[in-house]
């Protein structure tokens, strides 16, 4: 099936923003007095990737970090503490440990403001006007998506959602992602969701709306249809032609050892050199 969503994010306070803003800012100056950072990291961040390892990256200018991140880490010297910024993740300091050549190796630490019960309300109420719309026909799904959603990954295209294994639109129902599938599988083509709500391995939360914009029943490959999945079929194919043309040359000249209890197996390949 292919799939497409509209995504509302709650509206974060100004009074939430500058709270963390502070937290930052006291933990900065800790670490100035002579606090570990590291430990700090590890007790206060809320970034899952580095929290547990005291908030620690090594990256240099062509690590996929947002842009915010990179600017600031490699605008500080060598045991330098930013001041607090902000990417899309939330708000973050960094601590420079080291630098090697192009590379740097830091801390960081991410906080996320919360976000009020009258701010998610809010979320839900204008996510369920959008739903309103789109039945009604005031709007296209795509169309809300393009003028309303909170995504901007995915606003431009009309709210389709890209495989990120195949890099195209299509996603089989047996290797879809969990959460999505229990959110999809029930749908018809063109049916829009109920309002899902959604939380982000940050702890964020955002409201969601997502339809079926098309559904491709069980059918013979035909090369207008499924051109991507034939194509990825094909080199499969060829990658594993030429592993066994591989083995085939390099098993001549190399020392095998297989141990008795196997020597009576079927090999694919001529390991015995029978």
């Amino acid at each position: 099936m292919e799939v497409a969503q509209i995504v509302i994010k709650p509206k974060v306070t100004e009074a939430e923003k500058q709270k963390v803003i502070d937290r930052l800012k006291s933990i900065r100056a800790d670490v100035l007095e002579g606090s570990s950072f590291s430990t700090k990291a590890v007790l206060y961040s809320q970034d899952p990737g580095s929290s547990s390892n005291g908030g620690y990256y090594k990256m240099n200018r062509k690590t996929p970090f947002v842009k915010e991140f990179k600017d600031v880490a490699f605008s500080l010297a060598q045991g330098e503490i930013s001041e607090p910024f902000e990417t899309d993740f939330g708000y973050h300091i960094i601590y420079v440990e080291k630098i090697k050549g192009q590379e740097i190796e830091l801390r960081h630490i991410l906080l996320v403001p919360s976000i009020s019960n009258e701010s998610l309300k809010e979320a839900k109420d204008k996510v369920n006007l959008i739903r309103k719309k789109i039945i009604d026909k005031e709007i296209t799904f795509a169309e809300a998506a393009r003028t309303e959603s909170d995504e901007k990954e995915t606003k431009a295209n009309g709210g389709q959602l890209v495989n990120p294994k195949t890099q195209d639109t299509h996603f089989e129902l047996t290797k879809m992602d969990p959460t999505l599938y229990s959110q999809v599988s029930n749908l018809k083509e063109g049916e829009v969701s109920l309002p899902v709500i959604d939380t982000e391995q940050n702890g964020k939360k955002k409201y969601k709306l997502v339809t079926v914009t098309n559904r491709i029943d069980e059918h013979t490959a035909d090369y207008a249809k499924d051109y991507i999945k034939i194509k990825e079929l094909a080199l499969k194919e060829k990658q594993i032609n030429a592993i066994a043309k591989w083995f085939d040359e390099k098993i001549k000249d190399t020392y095998i050892k297989i141990n008795g209890e196997y020597r009576d197996c079927e090999f694919t390949n001529n390991w015995l050199k029978k």
